[in-house]
């Protein structure tokens, strides 16, 4: 499944779109060998208990800046690996209250 999430400033009139966040999550396989599990790829989430338990879950995020920033590259990249990893951290908050 995937969600969808947009964010938004103020700029003191009205509120503009600054950046487009998809989460995409998929349930993985664990790769048991010698003891050890092996998520497939992105991060491994696992719900605290219950029907879940023993389950992972694979956690993509793609961010999109919708303003244009003047600022060098390296900092505009800053700046969207800001905004995904707020977002990754409530993801991944909520999820581990399940």
């Amino acid at each position: 499944s995937a969600v969808e999430c947009n964010t938004q400033y103020h700029n003191g009139s009205k509120w503009v779109d600054c950046s487009k966040i998809i989460c995409r999550f998929s349930s993985i396989p664990s790769i048991r060998g010698g003891g050890d599990e092996t998520s497939l790829s992105g991060k491994e989430l696992s719900p605290r208990g219950g029907e879940g338990e023993g389950m992972k879950v694979s956690m993509n995020l793609d961010c999109e800046l919708l303003v244009w920033l003047p600022l060098p590259k390296a900092a505009t990249k800053a700046v969207t690996k800001k905004i995904s990893s707020v977002f990754e951290n409530v993801a991944i908050n909520f999820f581990e209250e399940l």
